[in-house]
């Protein structure tokens, strides 16, 4: 159910009379040791850390942390971006200054 309202409501927000831009992060690793207040997520997390450097390097494209998300929601609010819809591969990207107005 979760899926089909965000998908209504992402649709919806793409046809506002604006620049929209919409982030669907695949994989979120939150670094520095934060945790999330959510059950389950502290469990997953004790799992995956030790992981993280290899999922990095098997999927690079899959994977971002929340550092990088955060850097690419500001990123693209002041540059903009090539793509509405972000996946990590383009969030990754925008987080490094790599956007569509990076200088270099």
């Amino acid at each position: 159910m979760w899926a089909r309202v965000r998908g209504r409501t992402e649709n919806h927000l793409l046809t506002l009379p604006m620049r929209t831009y919409i982030f669907r992060p695949e994989y979120v690793q939150p670094p520095h040791g934060i945790t999330s207040r959510t059950r389950r997520y502290p469990v997953l997390y004790a799992v995956t850390t030790p992981l993280y450097p290899l999922l990095g390097r098997l999927a690079p494209h899959h994977v971002t942390t929340t550092e990088h998300l955060g850097l690419a929601m500001i990123n693209v609010a002041h540059d903009g971006a090539p793509h509405a819809v972000l996946r990590s591969r383009d969030i990754n990207a925008s987080a490094l200054g790599q956007g569509p107005h990076a200088a270099g």
